[in-house]
């Protein structure tokens, strides 16, 4: 799925987990900065089709789309976005659990959510990992699950499993748990060849790309 391709319209509320995650945000985490600092986090509305689609399920609750392209110019809010996901794949309703009575999908966390903002080198990752503690920081998410938010890790004090860490592409050192959710660099002047290069570094760290639950590829 590509932002510049997303299919006509919305899906519908059967058909996505997007609207129980995007209430979810917006109670959760908070705007970092600019005049509406401190208040509920709001997607623009381009950036909530975009969540509709990339959560977009079929009728047995698996996935519609197995990764998502976010291309967009400068300016746009991919960094604020992909934080914004970062932060819903860590602590959010964003795993199929079953249908209600109505027939509308309900929504889980991940059991073990490892969440990897990836970047060629570290210092790449800086801008998304401080948008990433902002929208946690003295937000009702950092009480209520107890989170440590650190400049270079974002976890649970109670030293229960799962973290938002940044890693670089370029290291040799990726190893660990398999991410349940990757923010994989796509340099746009490089094009294709940036994106082979990421899914190399997510089978590097995961065994293989398409066990990736989720995957996110920003340019």
């Amino acid at each position: 799925m590509q932002t510049g391709n997303l299919p006509a319209g919305v899906p519908k509320p059967s058909e996505t987990l997007g609207y129980q995650i995007i209430r979810w945000a917006q109670k959760y985490v908070v705007t970092p900065d600019g005049d509406r600092a401190g208040e509920p986090w709001k997607f623009t509305p381009e950036q909530l089709r975009y969540v509709l689609w990339f959560y977009a399920i079929n009728s047995d609750g698996s996935w519609k789309y197995a990764a998502g392209t976010l291309r967009r110019a400068k300016g746009w809010g991919k960094t604020p976005l992909l934080a914004a996901l970062a932060v819903v794949e860590f602590l959010g309703p964003c795993r199929f659990s079953h249908f209600d009575a109505f027939g509308l999908p309900v929504g889980k966390r991940v059991p073990l959510p490892v969440v990897q903002i990836g970047a060629t080198a570290l210092d790449q990752t800086e801008q998304t990992m401080d948008f990433i503690r902002g929208l946690l920081s003295e937000s009702p998410a950092e009480k209520e699950f107890g989170l440590e938010i650190t400049k270079s890790t974002v976890q649970f004090k109670s030293g229960k499993p799962g973290s938002i860490k940044p890693r670089a592409t370029a290291g040799r050192t990726n190893e660990g748990n398999r991410p349940s959710f990757v923010r994989a660099p796509v340099d746009s002047s490089t094009g294709a060849r940036m994106m082979s290069d990421s899914f190399s570094w997510m089978k590097s760290i995961t065994g293989w790309a398409q066990t990736m639950d989720r995957i996110s590829i920003r340019s």
